[in-house]
């Protein structure tokens, strides 16, 4: 069977879009998590303390599957080095908990009523998955079309997924 691969998606390209998908996997974390981040419910430090866990816990859950996955289509373990690279890429999933536990700590130095990020941070999971779907796959091979179909499907994850969250009082 012929290679169906475009000339130009270079392993270094590869990586960069299976990197950027990981992040995704934080963001739906965070969007699925139910942190308590309205007024008094707990403090900013809790708030932050738990965007971090959650990322840590899906961070963990991306590393055990794609680790089995690679175990399975090879029929072995795997060594050292890609058990490396499964922990990197695992990582980058914690880019956006990170990001909104940040968040959480500098909105109190900005001054922000402590509500504002809960209003905020819907939205900003959403763009942020319509930048990751549009990125993971325009860098393959820079064709727009492709990467703003992903960026559609990836975003009505999202919004399913914020859709179901509205229900839930």
């Amino acid at each position: 069977m012929a290679n169906l691969a475009a000339p130009d998606w270079s392993e270094s390209r590869k990586k960069f879009a299976n990197g950027v998908a990981s992040v995704l996997y934080g963001v739906i974390a965070i969007m699925s998590a139910d942190l308590a981040y309205e007024p008094g419910i707990a403090s900013r430090y809790a708030v932050a303390a738990g965007a971090l866990l959650v990322g840590l816990a899906m961070s963990m859950t991306h590393m055990f599957v794609e680790l089995v996955d690679s175990e399975t289509q090879r029929g072995a373990h795997v060594g050292l080095h890609e058990a490396r690279e499964l922990l990197r890429s695992s990582l980058l999933v914690m880019t956006f908990p990170g990001f909104v536990a940040a968040l959480v700590l500098v909105a109190q130095l900005l001054g922000l009523q402590q509500g504002t990020l809960a209003k905020l941070l819907p939205y900003l999971s959403v763009a942020t998955v319509m930048i990751l779907g549009f990125g993971s796959s325009f860098v393959l091979d820079r064709r727009t079309i492709p990467a703003m179909t992903r960026a559609a499907a990836w975003t009505l994850l999202s919004l399913v997924l914020f859709a179901a969250k509205q229900m839930v009082p």
